[in-house]
């Protein structure tokens, strides 16, 4: 067997639209190297290891191997060596190999480990002339009847904000298949005075930058606790990145400070292809990372973009609020159908993806809430509908109806999202205020939406007369308007940080809504705030 090892070449200048579409092809990028005789290097583990994409004969193992000098400057090879094994005493071995890696890829080192049996447990280690990492367990994927899956959702962690106590307590289960993560694994601000300071201490936009604020979230006890438990499947969001990241720009991005936004761009698509255990779709191009996984016949994951590849620039509000309400209507810019989130390559590759699928379970890992969500609802006809962020699906309806169409012809699709900072259970209908949907049956639900909380980016929930206090007192009181606004959301927590548990089996999907009490200090505490059902061939939501 031939390992393979993760590599990147320099990236050379594009103007921003060629660069923000396809990264410069790179020769050396997720390249396949052979096994070196080279002596091992002394070398440190500091960030822990980690599994991810986990397929049917296959898995990626991650390390980085962390020189005694290390200057972030080239301080050239480093050699070490890797194993994985059938037992967590590492003495039935399956694969082992010797591996190098160098500044170009920030000593950080991916092995695609093949030829493995599916649905199978196995534990892994890297070791250096002076130190061994931690032992990894990780999964591959099942084949054929699959009575019973458990998965777990995260997104959107601030390191700033708070303490991973969500993670620890995701690392703590094990019995589950995979975690997926939702994006905003990393976030570029340069925030210190909120739980703990960010390094480098300002918004990042270089590519040392980048890998220096992954190193910093890497060192952390939690998450290293939870790659070394669980396999990754991982997509980006807007942070991984800059806040409200579109094709060829982002909110946050100022040219005239921060440079070339396809510079700043690709040094963070760069640096997040070296830090997560992804199998990188396309080696040339790093802007994809939508990708499809199957787990037998009870449950196939297709993971998408809905943030940089495809996304056309948000259209201002179009109402009398203006910016600052940011209400809309569909009509105007908001109703053309050439407007994209996906992209026209993404959004063939994903309906032929969902038309292929025969799995009892049709599981969609997206960014941003794809069910609408209205200040004020109204038939879809009238137009006479307050929608309330232009950076969701709904800011793209032509786009959604599309997608739409695709789940008609499948028997459980289920959407699964981030983004938030909030926790959501929806039924999906295009038009959730117009008798085509039967708020108390469900009848016309054409799928059904979660929507996982943040690992830590609400922060804790404010108490007293504050003003934060206060504000959060103002949007729990809109919570019962936008319950009459939309009644085919069913639930709501805007309050609390957690992760989602998915458990599959072919009568029902049940999604457990699981929050954690503060952020700003460590916990072992956790609550199941909520269980939501969906019955196989309903399309429907129910409480659990």
């Amino acid at each position: 067997m031939s390992p393979k090892s993760f590599a990147n070449s320099r990236l050379s200048r594009r103007d921003l639209l060629k660069a923000s579409l396809a990264i410069v092809p790179m020769l050396a990028a997720c390249t396949e190297s052979g096994e070196t005789d080279a002596p091992l290097s002394a070398a440190r583990f500091d960030h822990g290891v980690a599994s991810g994409d986990p397929a049917t004969d296959r898995v990626i193992l991650w390390t980085r191997a962390t020189p005694p000098t290390d200057t972030g400057s080239d301080v050239g090879e480093v050699v070490i060596d890797w194993l994985l094994a059938r037992d967590p005493g590492l003495s039935d071995i399956v694969l082992q190999g010797r591996v190098r890696s160098d500044s170009t890829t920030d000593h950080t080192i991916k092995i695609d480990a093949t030829g493995l049996a599916p649905g199978t447990v196995y534990w892994y280690r890297f070791t250096s002339a002076t130190a061994s990492s931690p032992i990894g367990r990780t999964r591959t994927a099942p084949v054929g009847a699959v009575d019973h899956l458990r998965f777990a959702f995260v997104t959107c962690a601030d390191f700033s904000r708070g303490f991973y106590n969500a993670y620890r307590r995701v690392a703590e289960r094990d019995d589950l298949q995979a975690v997926v993560h939702l994006g905003d694994y990393i976030y570029e601000n340069g925030a210190q005075d909120r739980v703990r300071p960010h390094q480098p201490p300002r918004e990042i936009v270089s590519l040392a930058d980048y890998r220096e604020r992954y190193a910093q979230v890497r060192r952390d006890a939690d998450l290293q606790a939870l790659h070394g438990q669980h396999p990754m499947i991982w997509v980006w969001d807007d942070h991984e990145v800059a806040n409200n990241a579109w094709r060829d720009g982002a909110e946050a991005h100022d040219p005239a400070t921060q440079g070339a936004y396809s510079d700043r761009r690709a040094a963070a698509f760069r640096a997040a292809h070296e830090w997560l255990p992804i199998r990188t779709p396309e080696p040339g191009n790093l802007a994809r990372v939508y990708r499809a996984f199957s787990f037998g016949d009870l449950a196939d994951l297709t993971m998408i973009d809905a943030r940089h590849i495809g996304r056309d620039q948000p259209v201002p509000p179009n109402t009398v609020f203006g910016d600052g309400i940011g209400a809309f209507t569909q009509t105007g810019a908001f109703a053309d159908p050439a407007r994209q989130i996906l992209g026209t390559e993404q959004e063939a590759w994903l309906a032929a993806q969902l038309a292929a699928s025969t799995a009892r379970w049709q599981l969609l890992g997206n960014q941003v809430y794809f069910s609408p969500l209205k200040l004020l609802g109204a038939p879809r006809a009238s137009n006479l509908s307050l929608f309330v962020s232009n950076d969701k699906w709904d800011g793209y309806e032509p786009a959604r109806d599309r997608v739409l169409a695709m789940l008609d012809g499948l028997r459980n699709p289920l959407i699964l999202t981030g983004d938030a900072h909030e926790a959501y259970a929806f039924d999906v209908t295009p038009d959730p205020n117009s008798l085509r949907y039967n708020a108390l049956s469900g009848e016309g639900s054409r799928a059904v939406e979660f929507v996982v909380t943040s690992t830590t980016s609400r922060g804790d929930a404010p108490e007293g007369l504050s003003i934060s206090g206060l504000l959060e007192r103002l949007q729990t009181g809109i919570t019962p308007l936008l319950r009459l606004s939309n009644p085919h959301l069913k639930y709501l927590n805007n309050r609390l940080n957690g992760y989602l548990l998915l458990d599959l089996t072919p009568a029902r999907a049940q999604a457990e809504f699981w929050t954690v009490p503060m952020v700003s200090s460590i916990t072992d505490e956790q609550s199941l705030d909520a269980v939501w059902i969906c019955d196989d061939g309903t399309k429907r939501l129910r409480r659990g």
